[in-house]
């Protein structure tokens, strides 16, 4: 009992001393953190989420830049998997934001979308996340990316 309470009385002087207040700490994915989330900090970790989810760049722009056969590609690409990487391997085209500009407009004036979304950038990776429209208020309710399958073979083995 007295090595309890003196480890206490060191943990409680160790905090005043550091000028922590013990009730502000927060755990990653705890109720109390989830409640105080704003909006964008949903957004944020939801898209960090759908960047993992979208393994890796589906379309590539290389050299030749963009044409309408990119924006084709990219057209398809969104109608099959609703995010979708590109990567960018080149620089002539400007910053990414001017590349998903370009983009956007190609997919637009093709009549087979009606809207795209940029969902993140990386400029280290020098890669664009694409999405259809909607797909932030998708993330942002958690409906994307979508749960992960439930195998009916572990179903079977729990009974």
């Amino acid at each position: 009992m007295k090595v309890s309470t003196t480890i206490l009385i060191m943990t409680l002087s160790m905090v005043k001393a550091f000028n922590v207040q013990i009730s502000s700490c927060s755990y990653p994915y705890s109720l109390s953190s989830k409640l105080e989330m704003t909006q964008n900090e949903e957004l944020d970790v939801g898209l960090e989420t759908a960047w993992r989810y979208v393994k890796k760049p589906l379309l590539r722009i290389g050299g030749k830049g963009l044409s309408d056969t990119i924006g084709n590609s990219l057209c398809e690409l969104l109608n099959a998997h609703t995010a979708v990487k590109v990567k960018v391997n080149t620089n002539k085209l400007g910053s990414l934001e001017d590349v998903f500009e370009d983009m956007k407009l190609l997919v637009e004036s093709s009549g087979k979308i009606k809207g795209v979304e940029l969902l993140q950038f990386r400029n280290v990776e020098n890669t664009i996340m694409f999405g259809l429209e909607g797909t932030q208020e998708l993330i942002r309710t958690g409906l994307y990316p979508p749960p992960p399958p439930i195998d009916e073979d572990e179903d079977e083995e729990d009974n």
